[in-house]
């Protein structure tokens, strides 16, 4: 029986009730159903809860609806890793720690089981062998950041319990800098989460947009983008 149903009965019951105590039920009645259908219609719209920072990470950034060229948007979640991980110089299998195989916390794993997607950042500091020709050079580093992006990619993956769709970008070679005493910073892990997506977004110009826009305050962003060899092209490079 509906709402409205129950007040006509109830007022058939008592007839003495006066007729603008029943306008006025009526009126709250049919409020009270606009206002559950408006917030039935809205809650998909409501993003998912986010886990809190877990110790592994250094900078958490959120970036809510970035469109794609179509007005698709999605929202991503920026995880810079603290200075431990950090990929050891010519490596693509250990950090500068000596870990072959960072164990994440159980924060670490909410947060990764909480994405949609997850992408995995591969990158090469600016180093190359003595005597190697620079575009050669340049080729070795940025397929070393493609099989970073791998390895993270295979560290992820373990961490997780549910079926997350992993992808693995390639941002490539950092371009030489006169900072060449310390080049630690261009070898950190990154990965970014899709937390939410509308359907059929293209996540290449969503993303760029996102890293785009969040840029000033998060000046790993703006490094990805115009510092590392694959990554300032018009398409992102995805292995």
């Amino acid at each position: 029986m509906s709402i409205l149903e129950r007040l006509r009965e109830t007022a058939q019951q008592y007839p003495m009730l006066t007729r603008g105590w029943w306008v006025s039920t009526a009126a709250c009645a049919l409020c009270a159903t606009a206002l559950l259908v408006a917030t039935a219609v809205e809650t998909p719209k409501v993003i998912r809860f986010v886990p809190p920072q877990p110790p592994e990470i250094a900078h958490d950034l959120v970036v809510r609806n970035a469109p794609d060229q179509s007005g698709r948007k999605a929202t991503f979640r920026l995880l810079l890793f603290t200075d431990e991980f950090r990929w050891r110089l010519s490596s693509s299998a250990s950090l500068e720690n000596g870990l072959v195989e960072p164990e994440f916390t159980d924060a670490m794993k909410a947060v990764l089981n909480n994405a949609r997607e997850i992408i995995c950042v591969g990158a090469s500091s600016q180093e190359l062998p003595q005597g190697v020709p620079f575009e050669v050079g340049k080729a070795a580093e940025e397929r070393r950041a493609a099989r970073r992006a791998e390895q993270i990619a295979v560290w992820v993956r373990k961490a997780l319990t549910r079926p997350v769709p992993v992808r693995k970008l390639n941002v490539g070679y950092h371009t030489p800098t006169e900072r060449s005493n310390n080049t630690s910073d261009q070898r950190r892990v990154v990965i970014i989460l899709v937390l939410e997506r509308d359907d059929r977004t293209n996540i290449d110009q969503a993303l760029r947009e996102a890293m785009e826009r969040e840029s000033a305050r998060a000046p790993i962003l703006d490094a990805l983008l115009k510092e590392y060899s694959l990554g300032g092209g018009a398409n992102f490079t995805w292995e």
